[in-house]
């Protein structure tokens, strides 16, 4: 998940980088760092940032064209 939407993802959560990065089981520079654009996570720890941001209730959008977006499940909600 490209960068702008995990911070796109977090922000409609309502969360700061502190509880993502809590509920993602990594350090908090992870996230900050990888939002700011100056790093990218190993594989197995953007995965982890990925799953808590689904088991928030986010889900990835993939259109035709190539673009992705990030969308609040709405079943998640009900």
């Amino acid at each position: 998940m490209d960068r702008r939407l995990v911070k796109a993802a977090r922000a409609a959560l309502g969360w700061s980088q502190s509880e993502l990065a809590e509920r993602a089981g990594v350090q908090r520079l992870v996230v900050v760092r990888y939002e700011n654009g100056s790093q990218v996570p190993h594989a197995r720890t953007m995965n982890n940032i990925i799953e808590a941001l689904r088991r928030g209730g986010i889900d990835e959008i993939y259109r035709e064209d190539g673009a992705s977006g990030i969308v609040l499940n709405p079943n998640f909600f009900d």
